[in-house]
C-alpha cells in the first residue's frame, strides 16, 4: 500500500510546489497560439479572427499575476537590503517583521477586493467571447491568494532558520 501511495504523494507534491509555473506556461501557450492566430487570420485570409485579441489579453494577465507568484516562491522581487544591513540587529528585526506584517496584509487585502471584484464581474461579458469578465479578474485573486500562501511559507521557512 505504502509503496504505491508514496509516487501518488510525491507527483501531488511536484504538482502543487510547480503549479504557478504550469498556469502561467499553459497561459503562455495561450497567448502566443492566440496572437500567432490572429496575425495568420488578420493577413493570410480575409477574415480576421476576433476572439483573437481578447483571447491574449486574458492569457496574459494569467501570465502576469502567476509569473508574479512564482516570483514571491522564488524570491525574485527586488529588494533594497543593503541599508538594512547596517541598520542594528533591533531596529533591523524590527523592519523585517514590520515589512512581512505590510506584505501579509496587503496579499489579504487584494484577495478580499479580488474576490469582490470578480464576484461583480460575473455578469459582465466579455466583448466579443462574452465570457464573464470573473474570466479576466479572476487570476488577481487566485494569484494573491497563492502569493498571501508562498510568502507565509517563507515567512515560517525565514523563521525556522534564524
Amino acid at each position: 500500500m505504502n509503496a504505491v501511495r508514496a509516487p501518488v504523494i510525491r507527483s501531488l507534491r511536484w504538482w502543487a510546489d510547480h503549479f504557478e509555473e504550469i498556469v502561467a506556461s499553459l497561459a503562455l501557450v495561450v497567448v502566443v497560439l492566440s496572437t500567432s492566430w490572429g496575425v495568420i487570420t488578420r493577413y493570410v485570409t480575409a477574415q480576421p479572427a476576433a476572439w483573437a485579441a481578447e483571447t491574449s489579453t486574458i492569457g496574459f494577465a494569467w501570465v502576469v499575476f502567476f509569473g508574479a507568484v512564482a516570483c514571491i516562491k522564488y524570491r525574485l522581487h527586488p529588494a533594497v537590503d543593503v541599508p538594512l544591513g547596517r541598520l542594528p540587529a533591533v531596529l533591523r528585526v524590527t523592519l523585517v517583521w514590520t515589512n512581512h506584517a505590510l506584505l501579509i496584509a496587503f496579499f489579504a487585502f487584494m484577495v478580499w477586493f479580488g474576490i469582490r471584484f470578480s464576484i461583480d464581474a460575473w455578469t459582465s461579458p466579455s466583448p466579443v467571447l462574452r465570457a464573464p469578465m470573473t474570466v479576466l479578474y479572476g487570476p488577481v485573486t487566485v494569484a494573491f491568494a497563492l502569493m498571501l500562501v508562498r510568502y507565509l511559507q517563507y515567512v515560517v521557512l525565514a523563521r525556522r532558520e534564524a
